[in-house]
């Protein structure tokens, strides 16, 4: 199992395939948020901590793929944008 104190904001997450799926946001005490998408499209998604099979470079590698957003891991609200007129 990998440590959470090897987690950190900024690093890239992939998916088994070796598909880039984002990038961590923030780590918490269980699981690791992760942010995908471009723009007006981005979601982010808890992702457990168990799901994470290895770091290799700065860089995250999960068990499973992208489907499994959809059954595992939970979509979080992203927090709505302050503009400014």
């Amino acid at each position: 199992m990998v440590e959470r104190s090897e987690l950190h904001a900024g690093m890239t997450v992939w998916t088994h395939r070796g598909e880039k799926l984002g990038q961590v946001v923030e780590v918490t005490e269980e699981e690791l948020i992760v942010e995908k998408g471009l723009l007006v499209w981005r979601k982010d998604y808890a992702v457990p901590l168990d799901d994470v099979r290895e770091i290799i470079a700065d860089e995250v590698h999960l068990r499973h793929g992208p489907d499994s957003l959809l059954s595992g891991p939970r979509e979080i609200p992203r927090p709505a944008r302050r503009t400014t007129h």
